[in-house]
């Protein structure tokens, strides 16, 4: 009987545990562009700290107020394990800055000030949120990136982001599509932001077995 609660434990265990897609994170923000305005310019990454690929169309971006947008990119949209993914307003390199975006979207404005930026997956679970306030616990810069220190620290804390200091295309700093190593990060490859399935499979049948041990020897 003991053996048997072992196993349902963890079985229920691998059905209550945060989705794959928990591994993506928002690593880096242009809020406030120089170079070009802020309807061209702004933009945000996305960062892979998982051993999963994970597909993120059909995922919504918001605030806590009315801007949303739908991903839909007419098919797949993949962040690799690892890899980093480039969502903003415009996606013309002439015209934006000279970024190199991976999807444009629209409904959404990244403010200069306080604002917040939410990602959901396609089932409207929340996945990452950033709430920066325009300083003073946030960076507050102007033709510069909020970059990401830590992919694995808590990027709702303020003091985990600094601005960043490599230029790119026009002249704006940033590391767009790339791991912010300006600012101190080191974006480990197939780091896990939280357990795989695999895993907790592997560890529930070690604790199962252990069970079994226990009630063979009594």
């Amino acid at each position: 009987m003991q053996v048997k609660k072992i196993i349902c434990a963890a079985v229920l265990s691998l059905a209550t545990i945060a989705p794959v897609q928990a591994s993506i994170i928002i690593n880096e923000i242009m809020q406030n562009p120089n170079a070009v305005f802020d309807s061209d310019g702004e933009w945000f990454e996305l960062f892979n700290a998982g051993l999963t690929t994970v597909d993120i169309d059909g995922w919504t971006i918001r605030d806590n107020d009315i801007d949303s947008h739908v991903i839909n990119n007419g098919g797949p949209l993949v962040i690799l394990s690892g890899g980093f993914l480039v969502l903003g307003r415009n996606a013309d390199p002439a015209a934006n800055g000279g970024v190199t975006v991976d999807y444009q979207f629209s409904g959404i404005a990244i403010a200069n000030s306080a604002d917040e930026l939410v990602l959901l997956d396609g089932s409207l679970v929340e996945i990452d949120r950033v709430e920066y306030d325009g300083g003073p616990l946030f960076p507050d810069p102007t033709g510069a990136s909020m970059a990401l220190t830590d992919p694995l620290a808590d990027n709702n804390v303020g003091s985990k982001w600094a601005t960043s200091i490599s230029t790119f295309g026009d002249g704006d700093l940033g590391t767009p599509g790339r791991c912010n190593i300006d600012v101190g990060e080191v974006c480990q490859t197939g780091v896990p932001a939280v357990p795989e399935p695999t895993t907790l499979l592997l560890l529930g049948l070690g604790l199962a077995g252990l069970g079994f041990a226990r009630n063979r020897l009594h």
